[in-house]
């Protein structure tokens, strides 16, 4: 049954007019692109009681039921309340908050729709004004001064405009930019700088920043172009200077800054998603409106500015006449089904219906009516049939569901913006997370800026170099409070450095192996030895105070555990290193005789960086640079050590003491220290017609597969066992040789220089079988021999004197052990002798530091550099701890001092003993008087 009346239609009519599209979407939207067209002015005729229609339509599209809904405004033109149109400004009505403001508004029905639609009660936000409240502002402004001061006295006046806190500074100088949120920390950085963002607003010159004056420079109404700036313009429209302005033009204007206002937020912007929460656009209900009336020439002005303008405004205009206008009226009845339209423009795409669709009409002729600017282009004039005592009511239930706006696409939805804003900056913290480990506290990290660091993780391993505590390396209590001390020692010599600029600053980098990825191989008793040798050369430094005397300066490089990434450190760290840091003049240590280890001295000398190996003793590594050099003898020297021992041992009878030696070591093809010794003393052996036999192995607990000498029968104990393997399988291997055996009835042990990690280790000794005897090769001889004396600061070697070197290295390892007892972790920090690498480290700074003194004679007073240096590394002997390091035949120092020791209870206090050392006499040991063993004697071989 149809209606009784027009209500239900004038509901439909409303949404279809509100309601952009009842389906939006955010891509077809930017993809479809079809123009929107304004829309048409509504006068409903023949209504009786308007006021209490405009009211219940007013609340209809308040209470839609849902949380959503429609920006409305309601102005009653009978109202006797509402102002008058005021475009003649009455200089005596002063405001009666500002006695520089006139009283009043010159538009106050706009007045009125601009405080209905910037109430935020919609689910869209507040609709903002900035340009009409400008405009409205400078209507009000009394300004005293003549028109060439005119701009002057406003330009004063503008910051109370700014500072009002209306939305007109805030949206004019941040929304622009970024939006609500960003709006205020620019407003608030902004308010910091009056004077500045006084003159961007003014200037017009920043499009984002200043876009309200610029709006006004560029609108078409009063002749900005004729003014020069937006002082020069805003001065017309003062109540002082505008009475020679036409004041329709005037009227314009504001309507216009009015109805760009509602078009800046409706403007769809995808960087902008609240413009698309915006799903209805504003309905300004006028009831009583009447021929010639101050609402009438408000509905004509804008009707005339769209035709002028040509630009769309979303304003939806629903106005109640009191009579009918000079115009065709159709009737609302005759408007056809709007329900299932998506958009009000697919009605024109319709076909005609019969009787003819008023709306459909004016939608099909708008554009031809536009064109030709005609008076009532956008009036669309109907009789409804609205009696106020004839149901349905508007307040009727089934109405309510037609008032609720669409909901905004999920895309422009809070939820949806707040997690794309969120993911972002989540994953943008991830990555920086995970490119920046510093940021989350990552122990292998350092930021850009840090000096002295340059650190990477590979293969779960903390690689680079350092410099200072920003980085440690390793996990070990030991290692840590050594590298802690060496870096402490770094900032006393820059210190020193800063209070005597004259003085050289030698900057070595201390290259090692000082992780482990197999937590069963590590062993950072060999690093802290050496870093002891290199802080003690610190600390002897630092305590000179002439300027011939160089300082000392350690970095720190881990190459990984065996050195597997020596080869990417070198590439990159270093590299980036030696580049930037002149002071940088060679690098030392270098552990492990292997390939990777190989092809880094390679490219250390191909960046022309000196390179002395403290251990090294691999042959055939001198071919890999022309600038390495090596501290310790070559294998081949220890293999002839080694052949000597047993051709010249003796037992207690004088009788010899060995007739074979029986080999054991492992397969590694890459691993250079073994097999080229393996090769050595198999040729050496061989040579000299002693009899020998190989086992070898490749995974550890092969070793316990080998026959136990003291199980097996017929065992000839006459046969040295010679280790020649890595440390970390010495102990395997001593306690498989040692099986069954009773005490002091084992086998004769020989270990190569690598036992000597475990010898000066008791942490290390103490997986070792108890009171094992092990005769062990050993490099820097003379410091091993020191016994306990020498870490209690007393330089001794048997009965007879020692070197001053010698005597110096002992007093200041004392006091760095003492030094070393301040740390918490080394509060018990007692060592029980000076290790050989603690002598062969201190020789190899100090052979260094010597080549320092003696190139300054040469360069004067430049400063030194890794060529010079390499020059004197080859020219001169430096005459250490250990012996003669020389190259000035040999980039090999196979003069220093190599021994055969002997250890009679492995771990315990006794002290080491010398069975052969070279260099020695012919016809004579070479161990040092008071230091011989008593274990069993020798002599020259072939005597």
């Amino acid at each position: 049954m149809p209606d009784a009346n027009d209500v239900g239609k004038l509901l439909e009519l409303l949404r279809a007019l509100e309601i952009p599209d009842t389906k939006p979407r955010v891509l077809r939207t930017l993809l479809r692109g079809r123009r929107t067209l304004p829309r048409p002015i509504v006068e409903l005729v023949g209504v009786q009681g308007h006021s209490a229609l405009v009211a219940d339509l007013y609340s209809w599209l308040s209470e839609s039921g849902g949380r959503r809904a429609t920006p409305r405004a309601k102005i009653d033109l009978h109202a006797p309340d509402l102002p008058r149109t005021a475009l003649t400004p009455d200089l005596s009505a002063v405001s009666a908050h500002d006695d520089q403001e006139i009283a009043g508004h010159c538009l106050p029905i706009i007045q009125q729709l601009v405080a209905g639609f910037a109430a935020d009660d919609t689910a869209m936000g507040a609709i903002k004004f900035p340009r009409y409240r400008t405009a409205d502002w400078l209507t009000r402004q009394r300004v005293t001064s003549d028109e060439s001061e005119a701009p002057d006295e406003l330009r004063r006046r503008l910051p109370k405009l700014l500072r009002s806190g209306s939305p007109t500074s805030r949206s004019d100088t941040a929304e622009g930019v970024a939006g609500d949120t960003i709006s205020r920390v620019v407003f608030g950085v902004l308010a910091l700088w009056p004077v500045l963002r006084l003159w961007l607003w003014v200037s017009g010159r920043i499009p984002g920043m200043s876009k309200v004056t610029r709006w006004f420079l560029h609108q078409r109404y009063l002749a900005p172009e004729l003014s020069g700036s937006f002082l020069g313009f805003a001065s017309r429209l003062t109540a002082s200077h505008r009475v020679d302005e036409n004041e329709e033009q005037v009227a314009k204007l504001l309507i216009h800054a009015f109805l760009e206002d509602l078009r800046d937020a409706y403007r769809r912007r995808i960087w902008r998603p609240s413009s698309w929460r915006r799903t209805a656009y504003p309905v300004a209900l006028l009831g009583g409106l009447a021929e010639g009336s101050d609402g009438a020439r408000i509905l004509t002005w804008v009707n005339e500015i769209r035709n002028e303008t040509g630009h769309f405004d979303p304003l939806v205009i629903v106005a109640f006449r009191d009579e009918g206008p000079n115009r065709e009226v159709g009737e609302l009845g005759h408007i056809g089904e709007l329900r299932t339209l998506r958009t009000l423009e697919s009605l024109a795409e319709q076909p005609s219906a019969q009787p003819p669709d008023p709306l459909q009409t004016w939608l099909r002729e708008i554009d031809n009516r536009r064109t030709h600017r005609q008076t009532d282009a956008w009036f669309l004039p109907l009789r409804a049939l609205l009696p106020a005592d004839t149901p349905p009511r508007i307040s009727d239930p089934r109405f309510r569901g037609l008032a609720l706006p669409p909901a905004p696409p999920m895309a422009a939805r809070s939820w949806f913006v707040g997690l794309c804003v969120l993911i972002p900056i989540v994953l943008a913290i991830g990555a920086a997370l995970v490119y920046f480990p510093p940021l989350r506290n990552a122990p292998c990290s350092q930021w850009p800026w840090t000096d002295g660091v340059s650190v990477s993780l590979r293969d779960g391993e903390c690689v680079g170099y350092s410099d200072n505590t920003a980085q440690l390396f390793a996990d070990d209590p030991e290692l840590t409070a050594m590298q802690r001390e060496v870096f402490r020692l770094n900032t006393a010599a820059a210190e020193a450095r800063e209070s005597n600029p004259n003085r050289p600053l030698v900057s070595l980098v201390y290259f090692a192996g000082l992780s482990y990825a197999d937590t069963n191989v590590r062993y950072p008793h060999a690093q802290v030895e050496e870093l002891a040798g290199l802080a003690v050369q610190q600390r002897r430094a630092l305590l000179a105070s002439d300027e011939s005397e160089p300082l000392l300066r350690i970095i720190i490089a881990n190459g990984g555990s065996d050195m597997r990434q020596a080869g990417w450190v070198v590439d990159h760290p270093l590299r980036a290193l030696v580049a930037d840091d002149p002071s940088v003049l060679g690098v030392v240590g270098i552990d492990r005789s292997t390939d990777e280890t190989r092809r880094a001295i390679t490219r250390l000398g191909e960046l022309g960086v000196p390179a002395v190996a403290t251990t090294l003793s691999a042959d055939g590594l001198e071919q890999a640079s022309p600038l390495y050099f090596q501290a310790a003898p070559s294998n081949t020297v220890q293999a002839r050590l080694i052949a000597d021992y047993v051709q010249g041992a003796r037992a207690a009878n004088g009788t010899p003491r060995y007739d074979k030696v029986m080999i054991y070591h492992p397969e590694s093809a890459d691993d250079l220290y073994v097999t080229s010794l393996v090769a050595d003393l198999q040729a050496e052996l061989t040579t000299r017609g002693v009899a020998q036999e190989s086992l070898s192995w490749r995974e550890q607990q092969q070793l316990y597969r080998f026959p136990a000498p003291c199980e097996t029968d017929g065992f000839d104990r006459r046969t040295l066992l010679f280790f020649a393997g890595r440390n970390d399988d010495f102990p395997t291997f001593a306690k498989s040789v040692s099986r069954g055996c009773l005490s002091g009835a084992g086998p004769a042990i020989l270990g190569n220089d690598a036992v000597t990690r475990l010898i000066t280790d008791p942490k290390a000794t103490a997986a070792l079988p108890a009171n094992l005897t092990v005769r062990y090769v050993s490099k820097a001889a003379p410091v091993m021999l020191g016994g306990a004396d020498c870490v209690r600061g007393i330089g001794k070697l048997g009965n007879q004197p020692v070197p001053f070197e010698h005597e110096q290295l002992c007093v200041e390892l004392a006091g760095l052990i003492e030094d070393l007892r301040g740390y918490p972790e080394l509060i018990d920090y007692r060592p029980t002798w000076a290790g050989d690498r603690t002598g062969l480290a201190f020789d190899v700074s100090g052979l260094f530091l010597q080549a320092v003194r003696s190139s300054r004679s040469v360069l004067a007073d430049l400063p030194p550099n890794r060529t010079a240096i390499a020059v004197q590394l080859r020219e001169s002997d430096y005459r250490g701890v250990t012996g003669t390091l020389g190259f000035s035949t040999r980039r090999v120092a196979d003069g220093s001092s190599i021994a055969v020791l002997v250890t009679t209870a492995v771990g315990g206090p006794a002290p080491q003993r010398c069975l052969l050392m070279f260099p020695r006499q012919t016809g004579q040991d070479g161990c040092p008087a008071g230091t011989k063993s008593d274990l069993e004697g020798w002599t020259e071989p072939g005597r």
